[in-house]
């Protein structure tokens, strides 16, 4: 995966090149670990300062900054600031309080509000999940093999036709020949993993909204907010794309300079590092290793900024193009969900929980791109992670704990017949 928004994206792709080829190498847990602790404290007040000084630039005033973790808060938020709603946001609001389950409740997010001193608000901030990230790298990589695989098949069965003396488009093959050609074309792609660390390009595996901006207010408001992001210091918009249909925005990829590396450092002199503890790292590695970290990684990051009417973030809230229920949709799309893509699946949710764990060190990669796991063994990997042996046993247990027991009786009883 191939993550814009992150300054060490570069070398985090080259990572997961070598795991998908099963080449890890001694520092790449240690190193996973401090991209996860590190990346939100480089880009996160560059991100709130571009946010606040647009916000600033277009509608002056002071602003408040309110971290919250479940998008109940920000449906709470949303409608507080609605103090006028129109026929459909009242209907929709109605529904929310009534059947508040619908919604739903109690989805995990880290969003950063920006209010004015009344609650009204005028926009937000997020970094992207760990888990979305690996559902939205796993689609990438779905969709690569989908098509590498079918060419493949495809080879095989011109193959067929030449040794039968006739044009592919002449050759029928029945469900099983075709069943035949996939799954020997899944072995060779599979297969193909072995020893080739560069079997991705990093477009293939690109993912440009893990830092997100949304900006909310009326149709002239939008289009002064989207003149002041384009003459912004230090941000340049590489793309526009403007969404029309069940929910409409514009789109904007923005590239933006961060602070100079000194300036990055010395704000987090000093720092207190213990919040880390339960990573696996020691806090004064940390924070003699953080400078290096910085000094070696890209000077912009990749953000992606959404420009919304409030009718439009109603109905992406609570309406017609409620994200979570797109979320479900973009999880049921995939273009192939064969055994490599379920193992590219699960080499990129190791590299992401081990991130988080308090293991810091990879001996071995637990799966193989070319290797054959049920579910079960990935969440037994995982679980095990975090200091629990055997979860998935513990999950599955009925009744009672498993423990041994004699069954000389009833090993008499049934030799008795």
């Amino acid at each position: 995966m191939y993550l814009t928004g992150l300054i060490q994206r570069d070398r985090l792709f080259e990572l997961v090149q070598r795991w998908f080829a099963d080449r890890p190498e001694p520092g790449d847990g240690r190193f996973l670990t401090e991209v996860f602790i590190y990346e939100s404290l480089v880009t996160r007040p560059g991100l709130r300062r571009f946010l606040a000084d647009i916000c600033g630039a277009v509608c002056p005033g002071p602003l408040r900054a309110r971290r919250v973790f479940a998008k109940d808060a920000v449906r709470e938020a949303i409608v507080a600031s609605c103090r006028e709603p129109d026929a459909r946001a009242r209907e929709l609001f109605e529904r929310w309080r009534r059947r508040p389950e619908d919604f739903f409740p109690g989805t995990p997010t880290d969003i950063i509000l920006f209010q004015r001193p009344d609650g009204r608000l005028v926009g937000m901030t997020r970094i992207k999940r760990i888990r979305r990230i690996v559902e939205k790298a796993s689609r990438r990589v779905s969709d690569r093999l989908a098509g590498a695989i079918g060419m493949t098949a495809r080879s095989l069965a011109e193959k067929r036709a030449r040794e039968l003396g006739m044009p592919l488009e002449r050759l029928i093959s029945d469900a099983a020949t075709m069943d035949a050609d996939f799954a020997a074309a899944e072995e060779i792609i599979s297969q193909a993993f072995r020893g080739a660390p560069r079997h991705f390009q990093p477009a293939d595996l690109r993912i440009d909204d893990v830092i997100g901006a949304k900006f909310v207010g009326r149709p002239d408001t939008l289009v002064r907010l989207e003149r002041a992001v384009a003459a912004y210091p230090g941000a340049r918009i590489t793309e526009r794309k403007e969404h029309r249909g069940a929910y409409n925005d514009v789109n904007l990829l923005v590239d933006l300079e961060l602070p100079p590396p000194g300036e990055l450092i010395d704000a987090l002199r000093g720092r207190d590092w213990s919040f880390a503890a339960r990573r696996g790292l020691p806090p004064e590695q940390l924070a003699a290793e953080f400078p290096a970290y910085v000094e070696s990684g890209a000077r912009t990051v990749r953000c992606e900024v959404i420009l919304t009417t409030w009718p439009e973030l109603v109905e992406s809230e609570f309406g017609r193009s409620l994200h979570e229920a797109r979320i479900l949709r973009q999880r049921h799309r995939a273009g192939y969900d064969g055994r490599i893509a379920n193992n590219a699946a699960y080499l990129i949710s190791y590299l992401m929980m081990l991130a988080i764990s308090p293991e810091t060190e990879v001996r071995a990669l637990p799966f193989k791109m070319w290797g054959r796991y049920l579910p079960d063994m990935a969440e037994t990997i995982i679980w095990r992670l975090f200091g629990v042996a055997n979860g998935t046993a513990i999950l599955d247990t009925f009744l009672l704990p498993p423990q041994e027991e004699d069954l000389s009786g009833e090993a008499a009883l049934a030799g008795e017949g």
